[in-house]
């Protein structure tokens, strides 16, 4: 087992993970593409409204959205709702530093921590996005001039609320994540049919 790890990966193999410490590193300092997008249109807004979520704010039309929210009983969004915004940057940056780490040290192991790690970050985050999205259709004001009945927001795909129809979707910062947690299993999956590729006997033997 020692000696899997220790082996060095395959060039190919190796710049795939450089990827990874591309798509990553800039986010820390380069927070321009939203990570997630949700977009919501009904007879009075044809125009439609977007609340996007960057990795370290919201914008959109928050100053309408809370306008309605008013009326209804939901909370006014905020970034402030987001603890997350406080930290998100820095991880995944700091994951893009272990890729680039595994790429330069040639190393199974910290690629495979990271790689880990930006998992369990995932999960972690998507959990929260989703305890939000169910607290903000379902802690709803009595006293709101008009009742809805609760509800839950997409966390991704399409979903009718009243008479709002909203799609929740990955924006192009969360595509890349996407690509940069995909390109994982990929140079797994690539290191072990080469691993079987040369321990197979040569054709004829």
């Amino acid at each position: 087992m020692g000696t899997f790890w220790s082996e060095p990966l395959n060039p190919s193999h190796r710049r795939l993970i450089f990827v990874v410490a591309v798509v990553l590193i800039p986010v820390f300092f380069i927070r321009v593409l939203p990570i997630w997008t949700m977009r919501m249109w009904a007879p009075q807004y044809p125009e439609g409204l977007v609340l996007t979520i960057l990795p370290d704010t919201i914008q959109g039309d928050l100053d309408k959205i809370n306008t309605l929210n008013h009326y209804v009983g939901m909370h006014s969004i905020t970034p402030a709702d987001f603890k997350e915004f406080t930290y998100l940057p820095l991880a995944l940056t700091l994951f893009g530093v272990m890729g680039l780490m595994s790429g330069l040290a040639n190393r199974r192991d910290v690629a495979l921590i990271g790689w880990l790690a930006f998992t369990l970050f995932t999960v972690v985050m998507f959990k929260d996005y989703a305890n939000w999205l169910y607290h903000y259709g379902h802690d709803l004001d009595p006293r709101a001039a008009l009742k809805l009945p609760t509800f839950t927001p997409p966390l991704v795909g399409y979903s009718k609320m009243a008479n709002f129809k909203v799609w929740s979707l990955p924006g192009a910062g969360g595509v890349l994540l996407g690509i940069a947690w995909l390109l994982g299993p990929l140079v797994a999956m690539l290191d072990m049919l080469d691993r079987r590729r040369r321990r197979a006997p040569p054709a004829g033997a």
